[in-house]
């Protein structure tokens, strides 16, 4: 099993190294775009009301 983790994990690491010039606040913007984008749904979808 530690034959198939240890590629991935190498993969992942050297996708971090390249991604590491993106700054934190661009994560935590598009996290908050999905939670907003995602809330907007919720309320449209339900009329902003629990369903009974």
């Amino acid at each position: 099993m530690l034959t198939l983790l240890l590629p991935q994990l190498a993969a992942v690491e050297e996708a971090a190294g390249e991604a590491s010039h993106i700054s934190p606040w661009w994560y935590g913007g598009f996290a908050l775009f999905v939670l907003v984008a995602l809330l907007a749904v919720t309320v449209i979808m339900g009329k902003g009301r629990p369903h009974s």
